[in-house]
């Protein structure tokens, strides 16, 4: 068998070169990358003996030790037995083909088991350099499928690895759960050096609390400590204790947390971002309670949208829905044309603004309608667009009547008399009707239910010869707006009704506009009187407002930023969306409610915005002074939702004030591995129970997991190690 390191070694000391040894160890290493893509020095004491090639590659290594450590005793012996032992193991693949190594082993006679009178007293030699005991895949492949085994599912590494390596999917997450407990046993052990924390809790199954497990996390590192089943105190109260140098600890207003944070004497940082979002849920709490949950705007004594739109004139008054009489509502639906089912709808929505408008509850109201509950709810959110709909058809068959011409309607000659017609006998309802601007499809239903069996195209005709009959030049057409345009006088428009429907939510974002805007009125003001603000005093004193621009100045053309000079006009508009984000704005001036009347008549909306100014103003200042106003302030105001906030601010006071003086360190890593786990579960179909989350959230942290770093932890994982 020739040797590629031998020819390699006499041609190089033929040469004239200096180092040729070192020269043929850089080209050797190579050569060995760029043919075999692994390192042959892992077979430092085997000598290759042939290498098959079929559906993959098969190396057969013959040993050529001369001594080995005993495995019993940690002795070294170098009598060797003249027997074999044959060992496989599976490698990575090269050039997407499966490799297999073929091992043939020396065996030795340990002296110091033999005269120690041990039963075994022979053993095979040390191959701890290319595999783990009793495992049939070298380190390398192992250290492959862990790293590849922590950033994607197991059946999808399986369905990979097919045909190249074979490996099954319970021995891919028994890797990566074995690298886990390596890496977390330790970062649990070897705590030199870790003064800070952060805590969090993660639920395993979202909304079941029995699967919530405890997220510990390096506050300066960012790694992932311990991800420890259970979120008690008890759980989090060992793990805090294997931390002897910790001082500091960031968390949520989690009691558990902060009870396991007293009992071993850390200092505590509530999370600003917890303490805003608790804030803003009180807010929304707060709200609920008070705000029904339509709220329609009025204007006067009815419902009126405000600002009016363009096409409304500004001396027609509204008139309320609650005062509409039966007459108005029955022109209204000649006049909009509406089917029998849309003028039930109608009917139904008017009621019930009605009763809604009275104060009754939504059961009360279901009660006396006799509407379902779903039924109800769909009404009240639909109410709006009902009564502006038939507003809008109205305005439509008007713009018609003046704007176009239509022929008239005309007998044939032959025509039979009216008093031969089926519709005869009903004549004085149907007249009386027609002089009321009804139309044949609504007088058909009428007159169906006095017994008449005829079709309403037959009252047209009907009503067609009863004019031609006594003489009247005008023919009536197939509806009112037709009969008002063949009389040549449009009909008069019936007051205008106009409702707008707002939801806690739209609430809710004004307060939060509000909020901000006194928030940044404050800033302005506090740099105005330092001498470093450059703004007109009027817009320091709130006399020009945002929502009160008009909508040309919300149309005009912003600045450009930064970003956008990295693109083409044309391709700007398509990202960025110019035209549209300034149409949406002028849309929202003309059509955003005056929300100072809905204030004026519910108290809480300005206290909501009150409540979260004052909470941004201490947070800002960061003012102990001003947190203790605070909590004085709102633990006794009248609103349940702030009081109880205001007094949970009292009972975790010391970690509170620590918040808003340290900016320093927040819980924010700890939320932001709550994202990633959440991730890695949605990677394993939600599959991934505590063992497997630990061992996935601690691997993330690494940025190349490698055995040679780390040690077996226990007797049951050692099998697996060298």
């Amino acid at each position: 068998m020739h040797s590629f390191r031998d020819e390699m070694i006499k041609a190089v000391a033929m040469a004239q070169l200096i180092g040729p040894d070192e020269f043929l160890d850089g080209l050797m290493l190579v050569v060995e990358n760029a043919l075999f893509n692994f390192d042959l020095r892992r077979f430092a004491g085997f000598v290759l003996f042939n290498i098959l090639i079929d559906d993959g590659y098969t190396f057969i290594w013959n040993s050529v030790s001369t001594e080995s450590v005993c495995p019993r005793c940690g002795n070294r012996s170098s009598s060797p037995r003249n027997t074999y032992k044959s060992r496989v193991v599976v490698d990575e693949e090269i050039l997407g083909k499966p490799v297999t190594h073929v091992l043939r082993l020396k065996q030795y006679v340990c002296d110091h088991c033999r005269d120690c009178g041990a039963d075994r007293t022979s053993f095979v030699e040390d191959i701890s350099s290319i595999c783990r005991s009793q495992l049939k895949t070298t380190i390398a492949l192992d250290e492959k499928i862990v790293n590849e085994g922590s950033r994607m599912s197991a059946n999808s590494l399986e369905r990979d690895y097919e045909g190249r390596i074979p490996v099954s999917r319970d021995t891919i997450l028994r890797r990566v759960k074995e690298a886990g407990g390596m890496v977390t046993e330790m970062r649990l052990m070897q705590t030199a050096g870790i003064v800070s924390l952060c805590v969090d809790e993660h639920n395993v199954r979202k909304g079941n609390p029995s699967t919530a497990c405890t997220v510990v996390i390096d506050a300066q590192t960012h790694d992932i400590l311990v991800i420890a089943q259970g979120a008690t105190s008890d759980v989090a109260k060992k793990i805090f204790d294997q931390f002897p140098d910790v001082t500091t600890l960031s968390r949520d207003r989690s009691c558990a947390f902060s009870k396991a944070g007293d009992e071993c004497s850390l200092k505590q940082i509530a999370d600003l971002f917890h303490l805003i979002q608790n804030a803003h849920a009180a807010v929304k709490e707060g709200l609920s309670s008070e705000l029904r949950r339509n709220i329609y705007i009025r204007e006067g004594d009815g419902w009126a949208q405000f600002p009016a739109s363009p096409d409304i004139e500004a001396s027609e008054p509204p008139v309320p829905v609650c005062t509409l009489l039966e007459d108005d509502i029955q022109e209204r639906v000649g006049l909009a044309q509406l089917s029998a089912r849309q003028e039930a709808k109608y009917r139904k929505v008017i009621n019930l603004l009605k009763l809604y408008e009275e104060g009754l509850s939504e059961s009360e109201i279901s009660k006396r309608l006799g509407l379902p509950w779903a039924e109800l709810r769909r009404l009240l959110a639909e109410a709006d667009d009902v009564i502006n709909n038939v507003e809008r058809k109205i305005d439509e068959c008007l713009a018609k009547t003046k704007d176009s011409q239509f022929r008239q309607k005309t007998l044939r000659g032959k025509t039979r008399p009216s008093s031969e017609s089926i519709v005869e006998p009903y004549s004085e309802t149907v007249m009386q009707m027609v002089s009321e601007n009804h139309t044949q499809r609504t007088i058909h239903p009428v007159i169906c239910a006095m017994g008449f069996q005829g079709s309403a195209n037959a009252i047209y005709q009907y009503i067609l010869k009863k004019r031609h009959e006594e003489s009247v030049s005008e023919a009536i057409a197939d509806s009112s707006v037709e009969k008002s345009r063949s009389l040549g006088n449009a009909p008069q428009r019936p007051k205008r009704v106009s409702l707008q429907r707002l939801t806690k939510t739209h609430v809710y974002r004004y307060v939060l506009r509000e909020a901000a805007a006194t928030r940044k009125l404050e800033d302005e003001t506090d740099s105005d009187v330092d001498g470093s603000s450059t703004e007109p005093a009027q817009v320091l004193a709130g006399e020009a407002r945002p929502e009160e621009a008009s909508a040309a100045s919300a149309s005009a053309a912003a600045p450009k930023k930064a970003g956008e000079t990295f693109y083409s006009e044309k391709v700007a508009d398509i990202i960025l969306g110019h035209a549209s984000k300034a149409d949406g704005r002028t849309t929202k001036a003309l059509n955003r409610p005056d929300y100072t009347k809905i204030a004026e008549r519910n108290p809480i909306i300005g206290q909501s915005i009150a409540f979260l100014s004052d909470l941004h103003r201490f947070i800002d200042d960061g003012s102990v002074s001003g947190l203790v106003s605070f909590i004085n302030d709102y633990k006794d105001c009248g609103v349940h939702a702030f009081e109880r906030y205001a007094r949970g601010l009292a009972e975790d006071i010391e970690a509170v004030k620590n918040a808003i003086l340290e900016r320093g360190i927040s819980n924010g890593p700890a939320e932001g591995v709550n994202n990633k786990l959440k991730l890695i579960r949605r990677t394993r179909y939600g599959r991934a129970g505590p063992e497997l989350a630990n061992a996935l959230g601690v691997l993330s942290s690494v940025q190349q997991f490698r055995y040679s770093d780390y040690k077996p932890v226990n007797k049951a994982a050692a099998r697996y190690s060298a």
